[in-house]
């Protein structure tokens, strides 16, 4: 189970990253408390127990940080996140100068990524000259610490806070993919049909359908009506194709998946936007086979809440 940790405010989200160290180090572990920069370090020196294992220590003087986002979205791509981990590498260097690190970890509740994460860390250890570095995001936090430990769940309550997107995204990537390589043979006729799509969208209310679902009508008009609508005939017709059957049975299993998961989870979101965007977020993040095709994802999301298969109706 992933559990919502953008819900937790940032001191909790300490206290749950101390009582994971306490965890992978022993009791020895110093709690967050403000540093000579005013920063909020949490400290360790000796061996780890359990990091990254019970057979590959790493050992010596250790630094922590926690790093709390109140975005469900967020991940180690994003650009405010490699500032962040910039000016963590300036207070890294004064710390290693003085001799007080030789391990850095940073735990956060973004997604990784693992590319950027892994760049990101080597980043570190070349401009410090540290012997290690680790950023810890939610999957592993989830993964690795959180649900293997229910004494953790329940001190802190997490039950309450889960992810409620925990869906395979390999069929609709396999689509999309698809898609994007059928694209130029399926759009040969697209003008000629745009204004019988525009005919067939009104057919369905869907002024009612956004007021029961709560999307912004500023959403509807510049992303579905703007950007998304004029590629729906080109997915009808892709999906329409005999040669496409076993895709459009994947399509109809991912829209049936996604439509019981919005159902049971709506109330988790606000606007039905960031229902859009968080699936989008899910989906796409540090993915990079359908690099070239993201537009896609969130064009066949609109086009399942058009066709109700998502959503109220």
């Amino acid at each position: 189970m992933d559990y919502r940790l953008e819900l937790l405010d940032s001191g909790t989200f300490e206290q749950l990253t101390n009582t994971i160290c306490q965890k992978l180090f022993g009791m020895g572990v110093v709690t967050f408390a403000e540093g000579k920069d005013g920063g909020r370090d949490g400290k360790f020196t000796g061996k780890a127990q359990n990091y990254p294992s019970t057979v590959d220590n790493w050992s010596g003087k250790f630094i922590v940080q926690a790093k709390h986002t109140l975005s469900p979205v967020a991940s180690c791509s994003d650009s405010d996140f490699e500032t962040t981990v910039g000016l963590e590498i300036k207070k890294i260097k004064k710390l290693r100068a003085s001799g007080d690190i030789d391990n850095y970890m940073l735990f956060t509740n973004r997604k990784y990524t693992g590319i950027k994460g892994e760049e990101l860390c080597k980043r570190i250890i070349s401009e410090t000259g540290i012997n290690n570095a680790a950023i810890l995001g939610k999957e592993t936090i989830n993964n690795q610490f959180i649900n293997p430990n229910k004494d953790i769940i329940r001190q802190y309550g997490l039950d309450k806070h889960y992810i409620p997107f925990d869906f395979s995204d390999t069929e609709i990537k396999e689509i999309i993919e698809s898609f994007k390589t059928q694209l130029p043979r399926l759009s040969a006729g697209l003008k000629q049909k745009v204004k019988q799509v525009k005919y067939d969208y009104d057919r369905i209310k869907i002024e009612e359908k956004n007021i029961k679902n709560n999307l912004g009508n500023e959403y509807y008009e510049n992303e579905i009506l703007s950007s998304s609508l004029m590629d729906f005939q080109t997915i009808g017709d892709f999906l329409s194709s005999p040669n496409n059957e076993e895709i459009k049975d994947m399509y109809f299993d991912v829209a049936s998946e996604l439509s019981q998961v919005i159902t049971i989870k709506r109330n988790n979101f606000d606007a039905f936007e960031e229902v859009f965007f968080f699936i989008y977020k899910f989906i796409c993040d540090g993915d990079t086979k359908i690099k070239g095709g993201k537009r896609h994802v969130t064009t066949f999301l609109h086009y399942m809440y058009f066709e109700c298969l998502i959503g109220k109706k």
